[in-house]
């Protein structure tokens, strides 16, 4: 986690936003100039590119649509642009990953097949990560500093983010149901989404209670590894069941699926357990619960601490007391 990535209950609201999307903007630059690991740099400029839509989209209550919609449009190009380098990693650790949660039979499986056309797309991915995609990104970010150094919330305190809050919870709550009714890869590809804004929110408000809301953070983030590895098996199971790619005989490629689909039915029994804890509370009382941590922070991030004086020094005030209570004695 990003230490930087959270607002700080001591400052008005529009300069901790600032604060904080500068903080990523800056990480992400540094994180795709040439580091000695290409590949790591770019992934971790895409976790701040998340980060960085997570925060506005918590704001968003407080900011003009065409500046939200335009700024969240810009990162999500920079982001596309870095995809494919990334991408083609991912999906690689994934079937590794796969491999080793599934029982494998001989060599008929797509498995070894399949990783092989993944590293040669590996390849071909760092290729265009040596030209000018790196450097583009950078390009993209410079021009994006001005609008991210200038955000402004309104009102200038803790209402926007509340209301922003809410309807990011409430859409996560929606989304876990509509998941679990329908069955469909990509309702829990989307539910998967809701959870890293939640994740990503938890974060940013972590500094009005560091233990509970960090805990929640960990909860969050947790839940949506289990629906990411849910995410790569569909992702997976599409590529195998391409019909022009052809990565084992019918009846090997039969039992590779539904050794998938296995998985998936017990990684969406473990994400349905961690969603009905992490989602118990209705939006209302879970936001003004917040709402509520984060008032009593700022009236003690105001509060000045008091200063304590030597036990033989005495306030002006007091002195002539003293000395009238020595006179009588």
């Amino acid at each position: 986690m990003s230490s930087s990535f959270s607002l700080d209950p001591a400052v008005p609201m529009s300069a901790a936003v600032r604060r904080a999307t500068c903080a990523e903007l800056d990480a992400a630059c540094s994180g795709l100039a040439s580091p000695p690991d290409r590949h790591k740099g770019v992934h971790e400029a895409r976790k701040c590119l998340k980060r960085l839509r997570s925060l506005l989209l918590l704001i968003r209550p407080g900011l003009p649509d065409p500046l939200f919609l335009s700024t969240v449009d810009r990162i999500r190009s920079i982001a596309r642009g870095l995809a494919p380098a990334r991408d083609a990693h991912a999906l690689l650790d994934a079937i590794n990953k796969l491999h080793e949660k599934i029982e494998v039979d001989g060599d008929g499986t797509p498995v070894q097949n399949l990783k092989a056309w993944l590293h040669r797309r590996r390849k071909a991915a760092e290729h265009s990560l040596k030209g000018t995609m790196a450097s583009d990104a950078v390009e993209a970010l410079a021009t994006l500093r001005p609008t991210l150094a200038n955000l402004a919330v309104y009102p200038d305190n803790f209402s926007p983010v509340a209301k922003g809050l809410r309807d990011s919870y409430r859409a996560g709550r929606k989304a876990f149901s509509q998941a679990f009714a329908t069955g469909d890869d990509e309702d829990f590809h989307d539910w998967r989404k809701t959870l890293q804004h939640h994740w990503r929110h938890m974060q940013l408000l972590t500094p009005c209670w560091p233990s509970e809301l960090s805990a929640r953070a960990e909860l969050a983030r947790g839940l949506s590894q289990v629906l990411g590895d849910d995410h790569d098996i569909s992702l997976i199971q599409q590529l195998v069941s391409t019909p022009t790619l052809v990565f084992a005989t019918p009846e090997d490629t039969v039992a590779f699926m539904k050794q998938c689909r296995q998985r998936q039915k017990d990684l969406r029994r473990e994400a349905k357990k961690r969603g009905a804890r992490l989602l118990a509370e209705r939006s209302g009382p879970f936001v003004d619960r917040i709402e509520a941590y984060w008032q009593d922070a700022v009236r003690t991030a105001k509060t000045p601490p008091a200063v304590a004086r030597p036990n033989n020094v005495v306030a002006f005030g007091e002195a002539g007391a003293v000395a009238r209570s020595r006179a009588s004695g």
